[in-house]
């Protein structure tokens, strides 16, 4: 008896060594998970609107970690019943489970039965393979006995719930119960809670869109587990397993705002980096407003769809004969086939510099290109405010006349195969004779801008235009009265946000803050902005401006489209309709509107492919749901200007015969002294201006502009 004891002590002992020495062996380069840090699974980047609604997620894994509180019990008892019913008395491994298993596998001959626990499939998920060898399994009972003597059993279940896989794509409760069921983990419902209890075991075969018979089985099975170990009485057990399975798509995340979202991912890249934005569950705060971003995107769609069926373009067809005689066009091998009509909206708060909604093209999907921030167009007559902004800097008034008639300008310098003059032309090619500047704004008209633009020198003007914020090289050359230069709409829109932010410029910006997982802040946004244009002067070309919307360019936003919230705004047209421009503001939002192909192609005629008929309509119904959601004011005059009434036509004090009296704004001092002679003897509009040019054009106070600024 003696020598058995002994037999079996040592026997005993010389296992125990032989295991010590397996697990020292086969632990020696497992990590040593004993920080909460170390077990923490890749969580997604979640990046949210202004108002903390989800835009998009960012993720190698999609994940949404929880706290156990967070969800129902209903979840716990049912992953605990049929995973792991002893996952609160053991300490890693369930020796009775082992036992168990063991026992199957030799009557059956087989390997199929698991014994692993919850700790133990929490080792596997983050440290190990999946492939089923005994060399695996030893040193996933190591891990999972350092883990349980590292942290407490609700934290091992709750990075369980957090790390497990799903099927679908979906890794955690969280992404599981959306992707499944449409709706947040904390919601779920007892049957729902095991269906996803029973999914983890095998997500392919338990699937409930592929496999729903296999799937109500499992998840029928689970319930019966949880009514064993006592989670569930009987009637609820016989109630729930009666129940149907009901599936829900979940709300699609990131198929608005896909070009805002992907500027805010490189920008996040470029800062913090790729590993971090897809691993690390940053949290970032956009500028960004859903609502008014699927305004833009439903809105700019409808309107391309009308365009499109009233141009019936050849393109669309994917006819290549078609493309290839048209003008602008590349080779075949280039072309896209079919080649659609795209469009480009800018929303911006001019005072933060906030972007409210951005859309670079009709489908993100088909092309990345983002024509908001990427594509330089030539901007026609959208360019004229930054002319006329230079010449009331420079001292001249609304009320000062030009004179609208045929002129040729040298033009020094001029590139091989251009012409050594440059005759300006006005859009309908008729001439209106001696003009206001505001009304030769208002009504867009060229060749008074190009003598305006020839006074005040290309020159200051560009440098003006740099000083709002634009950024791309200008030619410095009298055709920029016409937009010869080029410009994305994000610097058009931003230098407009200038005037409207009373010459103050803030830089257009995308992201107000970001978080770490456990919500410490990593970056937040500082406003810096910079006075570059008296307050005075700005007001002006806004009131300018505001007389486009009224009787000008733009007045169909108002009298078709129904917009009639105090706004601002220029068209502009290219000669060729190659490109269509609204950009216009209320004092609260800045929106530019482009519309065309990539090409440079005509996109219709002076019917369809004008600013006002291609582009304004999609400004002005955006503007107006915009305002209808969060309301509109009044421009504000800064002190130091003074109202006085003018006749229109003439820029002089009216009479009781002017037919065009406005409200204009002056400077003090500035503002006309002598009444209209055009129309006291009750002449009209249209009537003959040649007896008056040689008065107008005589006026002292425009040969030489006040300077004010």
């Amino acid at each position: 008896m003696r020598i058995f004891i002994a037999s079996f002590l040592l026997a005993s002992l010389m296992m125990a060594g032989i295991l010590y020495g397996l697990f020292a062996v086969l632990g020696q380069d497992l990590p040593s998970p004993e920080r909460r840090a170390d077990i923490e699974p890749s969580v997604a980047t979640r990046i949210l609107d202004r108002n903390g609604e989800l835009v998009a997620e960012l993720f190698v894994e999609d994940r949404v970690p929880l706290r156990i509180s967070q969800v129902p019990r209903s979840f716990t008892s049912a992953m605990i019943a049929i995973e792991d019913r002893r996952f609160y008395q053991h300490w890693g491994i369930d020796v009775v489970g082992v036992l168990r298993a063991a026992k199957a596998d030799l009557l059956r001959g087989t390997t199929t039965q698991g014994a692993s626990t919850i700790t133990q499939q929490l080792a596997r998920n983050l440290f190990l393979h999946h492939r089923r060898t005994w060399k695996r399994k030893v040193r996933e009972a190591i891990l999972a006995l350092r883990i349980e003597r590292a942290f407490g059993k609700d934290e091992i279940f709750e990075h369980y719930m957090n790390q497990i896989y799903f099927g679908e794509g979906a890794y955690g409760v969280e992404a599981a119960a959306r992707r499944f069921f449409g709706i947040s983990a904390p919601e779920l419902t007892l049957e729902q809670s095991a269906v996803l209890a029973g999914l983890p075991g095998n997500p392919a075969a338990f699937s409930p869109r592929r496999h729903p018979e296999n799937c109500l089985r499992r998840r029928n099975h689970v319930l019966r587990a949880m009514w064993k170990t006592g989670a569930i009485d009987e009637d609820t057990y016989l109630l729930a397993r009666e129940a149907p399975l009901v599936l829900k798509d979940a709300t699609p995340v990131g198929r608005q705002g896909a070009y805002f979202t992907e500027m805010v991912r490189q920008q996040l890249s470029r800062r913090h980096g790729a590993s971090e934005i897809y691993h690390s569950g940053l949290s970032v705060e956009t500028t960004l407003d859903l609502g008014l971003q699927a305004l833009a995107e439903e809105i700019l769609e409808d309107h391309l769809q009308s365009l499109e069926k009233r141009n019936n373009y050849p393109y669309l067809r994917g006819n290549v004969d078609s493309m290839l005689t048209t003008p602008g066009l590349p080779s075949a091998e280039a072309l896209p086939a079919p080649l659609r009509l795209q469009a480009a909206l800018l929303a911006i708060d001019p005072a933060s510099g906030a972007v409210r909604a951005m859309v670079g093209g009709r489908d993100f999907a088909e092309s990345r290109y983002n024509r908001a921030t990427q594509a330089p167009r030539q901007p026609a007559s959208a360019f004229k405010p930054f002319i006329y902004t230079e010449a009331i800097r420079q001292g001249y008034r609304t009320c000062d006349i030009l004179l609208d008639t045929p002129v040729e300008f040298e033009n020094p310098g001029a590139p091989e195969g251009e012409e050594s003059t440059w005759s300006p032309q006005n859009f309908k090619h008729t001439y209106h004779g001696p003009v206001t500047l505001r009304y030769a704004l208002m009504k867009s008209i060229n060749v008074p801008t190009a003598r305006l633009l020839h006074a005040i020198t290309p020159t200051s003007v560009v440098q003006l235009a740099y000083q709002m914020g634009v950024t791309r090289r200008l030619p410095r050359v009298l055709s920029l009265a016409t937009g010869s230069g080029e410009m994305t709409l994000l610097e058009m829109t931003g230098a407009y946000a200038v005037l409207a932010n009373h010459g103050i410029r803030v830089a257009p910006y995308l992201i107000d803050r970001v978080f770490d997982r456990n919500g410490q802040p990593l970056e937040v946004h500082n406003i810096a902005s910079e006075q570059v244009l008296d307050e005075r002067t700005a007001y002006i070309v806004v009131d300018m401006m505001r007389s486009v919307m009224r009787t000008g360019t733009g007045q169909t936003a108002r009298t078709r489209w129904g917009f009639r919230t105090p706004s601002a705004g220029k068209t502009g047209t290219n000669d060729d309709y190659a490109d269509a421009w609204f950009v216009g503001f209320t004092p609260d939002l800045v929106v530019g509107v482009w519309v065309g192909f990539d090409f440079r192609i005509p996109i219709g005629d002076k019917h369809t492919g004008t600013g006002a008929m291609a582009a304004l309509p999609i400004w002005a119904r955006f503007m107006k749901a915009a305002v209808e959601r969060y309301g509109s004011r009044e421009f504000e005059m800064p002190e130091g200007l003074v109202t006085v009434k003018t006749c229109l036509d003439s820029g002089f004090l009216p009479t009781a015969s002017c037919p065009n009296v406005i409200d204009d704004v002056f400077l003090p001092g500035t503002e006309p002294r002598e009444r209209c002679r055009l129309h006291r003897g009750g002449a009209e509009p249209g009537d003959d201006f040649r007896d008056l040019d040689h008065q107008l054009l005589q006026r002292e106070d425009w040969l030489t502009p006040t300077a004010h600024d």
